[in-house]
């Protein structure tokens, strides 16, 4: 039995009944032409929680991380710990949730699906994911701050999909995290660094209710059906994306050697490598396809780089299939 895992939740449940009790020195009120439609909490100093009492719309919105866990964050937001996310937000004392019915009728809006995975080192797996893009036109590739970003190019936001991954040791390293950390106490803030010590995030975000049932492969957005999904979209989406490179590829003709040095010139950047075939293709008017002739540089590429016949994909799902093994035999 697999159990999904998020970083990341947002809530809504109709009906604004559905949260009381609120602390108006905490709460911002809204005024739309001289009414109040709506009041709202947000916080970002230690960790994100948004809270909303919508009045014109006649509901409740809830986004948090799994920071509301406190010491428990390596365990993210899950089903087993759903409620107590919820209880935490009541224990700050800003307003009252009412927990049963947003359990029961609550519908999820957007979802970081997220996988804390061991990987030996990630400027290395960086530079392989760069590589191993199957074809930059469809999926996007960008570095931004040390985050490797993959998106699925699409013209409708609601078949938009972006994975995340990023070296986590090191962004708990962070001013912002430091602080969190030191506010839990010095055993939590050891049990949180030891555990996110030398792994890597994996991090879907879902944001259109299609992509949320898609990627889960459930019938609706029900936080019931969402938090019990045990279909997890990150390999799947691996799979599509990288390329396969079982073989070692070696330079056997003189056409290899002319890759070789083409790729040279462009610093082996395999998406500007890309670009560039495509724009030759096109003033060639040949009709062979792009992802044809990216097929034989990737595998050029990996096999001057990998330090492993194993390809990226395979290293990638022995990874991520013991995470899930660990979780099975947790819930055992």
């Amino acid at each position: 039995m697999n159990m999904n895992k998020f970083d990341k939740l947002k809530i809504v449940v109709e009906s604004a009944d559905h949260i009381s009790n609120l602390d108006m020195s905490k709460f911002k009120t809204i005024i739309e032409d001289g009414i109040v439609s709506a009041y709202q909490y947000q916080h970002t100093k230690h960790h994100s929680l948004y809270i909303e009492k919508d009045i014109a719309k006649d509901e409740v919105v809830i986004e948090f991380t799994g920071k509301i866990l406190g010491a428990h964050y390596p365990e993210l937001i899950n089903k087993t710990n759903i409620r107590q996310c919820l209880e935490n937000i009541n224990a700050l004392g800003i307003c009252t949730l009412d927990i049963d019915d947003i359990l029961t009728y609550g519908k999820v809006v957007k979802a970081d699906v997220t996988i804390d995975a061991e990987y030996p080192d990630m400027p290395s797996l960086t530079t392989e994911l760069q590589a191993c893009v199957k074809n930059n036109k469809r999926y996007s590739t960008k570095n931004k701050k040390g985050n490797f970003i993959i998106e699925k190019e699409v013209l409708t936001d609601n078949r938009k999909l972006r994975l995340t991954i990023y070296d986590k040791e090191k962004e708990m390293k962070r001013a912002d995290n430091k602080r969190w950390l030191n506010l839990l106490g010095d055993a939590a803030a050891d049990y949180i660094t030891n555990y996110f010590r030398g792994k890597i995030r994996f991090e879907m975000n879902l944001t259109s209710l299609k992509a949320i049932k898609d990627q889960l492969n459930i019938k609706d957005n029900s936080l019931s059906l969402v938090i019990n999904s045990e279909y997890n979209p990150i390999m799947p989406f691996l799979d599509k994306v990288l390329i396969d490179n079982t073989e070692a590829y070696e330079a056997k003709s003189v056409r290899d050697l002319e890759r070789l040095a083409f790729m040279e010139k462009y610093n082996y950047d395999m998406k500007m490598i890309e670009s560039e075939v495509r724009r030759i293709l096109e003033l060639s008017k040949k009709k062979t396809k792009p992802c044809q002739q990216m097929e034989k540089y990737h595998l050029l590429y990996n096999a001057l780089h990998s330090n492993t016949s194993t390809s990226l994909k395979e290293r990638l799902k022995s990874a991520l299939l013991e995470i899930f093994l660990i979780g099975f035999v947790l819930a055992i």
